[in-house]
C-alpha cells in the first residue's frame, strides 16, 4: 500500500509543478520570456503535455523514480516515468481543468 502512496504522491508533484509552469499567471512573464528568446523552448513551457513529460523526467531523477521497484536501467526509468507522468497528468488535465473553467 505504502508503495501506491508514493506513486500518488509522485504524480501529483508532476502534476503540480506542470501546472505551475504551464497555466500559472506568477510564471505567465517568464514563459512570454521565453517563447520570446528560444522559440522551440517556449512551445515547451506552453504545452501541458510536454511540460508534464519534463517533469516526470526531472522528479523521477531528482527525487524518486516509480519504477525503481521493477530494476530497470535509470534512464530508462526516467524516460518511462516522463510518459507516465505525461499521461497521467493529461488525465487530470482533461478532468479538472474543465471545472476550474466552471464548465
Amino acid at each position: 500500500m505504502s508503495y501506491l502512496v508514493d506513486v500518488l504522491v509522485w504524480v501529483m508533484a508532476v502534476f503540480g509543478t506542470t501546472t505551475i509552469v504551464v497555466n500559472s499567471t506568477i510564471m505567465e512573464p517568464v514563459r512570454k520570456l521565453i517563447t520570446k528568446v528560444v522559440p522551440p523552448l517556449g512551445k515547451l513551457v506552453n504545452c501541458f503535455l510536454c511540460t508534464s513529460f519534463w517533469a516526470g523526467v526531472f522528479w523521477a531523477t531528482l527525487h524518486w523514480n516509480p519504477f525503481h521497484q521493477l530494476g530497470t536501467n535509470e534512464y530508462l526509468g526516467a524516460l518511462f516515468a516522463g510518459c507516465i507522468g505525461s499521461g497521467s497528468c493529461w488525465i487530470m488535465y482533461l478532468k479538472i481543468f474543465p471545472l476550474m473553467q466552471g464548465k
